[in-house]
């Protein structure tokens, strides 16, 4: 059986979830059509490759995706994310194909959709009004097109059960799994040795927060800043955090809020622009109190899975999909409504919890992880399902 994982081969899931299926000794090949990472092996690209693809690559290379795939005599498509991939395949006519679809993939397209603003599309840059016509007319167009493409699929992975539940979706299709892709737990004991970043950290006061998730709108930046900012304009002395840019382009208000924060407190806030190697990402769980995760919507997150595996609270809005893995006072804090006050007022609350060295939200975080979001598990687990597929006579 031969596998195609398809979608953007710079993607983190699908780099983590493809070499987690090549581990578990399935026969992977990778497609798109962007240019080859040098991290993806085997890689195929479905024409010559486009640096940044628009729709209208994906439309106009449906047919030469299929042919691609038949040439590799792929057994089954993987699409990761249903906006473009699952599309992509849906429309190239090829099947069978089981999407693999995670937070913003439906999230963004039902009732409780962010302000065009916060838009998945727009978040890494301050938008013309080209923009918003065209997050729009996405909103618009893409839940019929969602729907087919679910409704053809064998089945469906999706990363929680918020996601199933949506019935918009998936619950008139009927074919779905809950199987988040998972975090690898392969090297995440402590110990290692310090990076140049160490230098840099060393600087800060203890207990350290986290923010992982980007200096972007829809991960609501802009309120763990201000947030923070206000327990810092009140008093607030004992907690430093530190903001990740990730791999998203940060806003560029965000960005200039972020640094002008660093330059007035350097021991109390650090923002990080790069993306941090796996080294560094660990050894900065380990040293890390709590993590700040702030989305208007999610799916299953990787960070907070990693974070909640070191032992770090989650301070976290009280979304759906974090009500299925966390319980406020025993494994988080939840802040809600998740507003700049609020925020600061959790910070107040939380620095004598976070200044002692007892944390009794660890070990409850580690194991439900270890036991529901281990990675090679996870993708032993899809193997299983699409031999049981396979091996199920079709219906007449």
């Amino acid at each position: 059986m031969r596998i195609a994982v398809i979608g953007p081969p710079r993607d983190l899931h699908l780099q983590r979830w493809g070499k987690a299926l090549q581990a578990a000794g399935a026969d992977v090949i990778f497609v798109g059509i962007e240019p080859k990472p040098p991290e993806l092996e085997p890689y195929f690209s479905a024409g010559p490759p486009v640096a940044c693809p628009t729709s209208g690559d994906f439309w106009r290379r449906r047919g030469a995706l299929r042919d691609l795939l038949e040439e590799k005599r792929v057994t089954v498509a993987h699409p990761i994310h249903l906006t473009p991939s699952a599309v992509w395949v849906w429309a190239s006519g090829f099947r069978p194909y089981v999407p693999f679809a995670m937070g913003a993939d439906v999230l963004e397209y039902g009732p409780q959709a962010p302000p065009l603003a916060r838009s998945w599309s727009l978040q890494g840059k301050v938008p013309h009004w080209k923009d918003y016509a065209l997050a729009w007319l996405r909103r618009r167009a893409l839940p019929p097109l969602l729907r087919l493409t679910l409704r053809a699929a064998a089945f469906s992975l999706a990363d929680n059960y918020e996601l199933c539940n949506t019935k918009k979706y998936f619950v008139k299709n009927k074919k779905y799994i809950e199987l988040p892709a998972g975090i690898s737990l392969e090297g995440s004991e402590r110990g290692g040795e310090r990076s140049e970043l160490w230098e840099r950290l060393s600087q800060l006061r203890r207990p350290l927060l986290v923010a992982p998730r980007g200096a972007t709108l829809l991960y609501r930046a802009d309120v763990i800043l201000e947030g923070f900012s206000l327990y810092l304009s009140q008093g607030g002395q004992n907690l430093a955090l530190l903001l990740l840019a990730g791999p998203y382009p940060p806003h560029p208000a965000l960005q200039n809020k972020a640094r002008e924060l660093e330059k007035h407190f350097p021991e109390k806030f650090l923002f990080i622009e790069k993306i941090m190697s796996k080294k560094d990402m660990r050894l900065l769980w380990q040293e890390s109190a709590a993590l700040l995760s702030a989305p208007l919507y999610d799916g299953y997150s990787y960070a907070l899975a990693e974070g909640r595996f070191a032992g770090c609270l989650p301070i976290v809005p009280a979304l759906p999909g974090y009500l299925e893995l966390l319980t406020h006072g025993y494994n988080a804090y939840f802040v809600e409504p998740f507003t700049a006050q609020n925020l600061a007022a959790a910070l107040h609350d939380l620095e004598p919890l976070l200044l002692h060295s007892e944390r009794p939200w660890a070990d409850p975080n580690r194991r439900w992880v270890h036991r529901f979001s281990n990675l090679s598990e996870n993708a032993q687990t899809f193997l299983s399902l699409l031999e049981a597929y396979f091996s199920t006579p079709p219906k007449p």
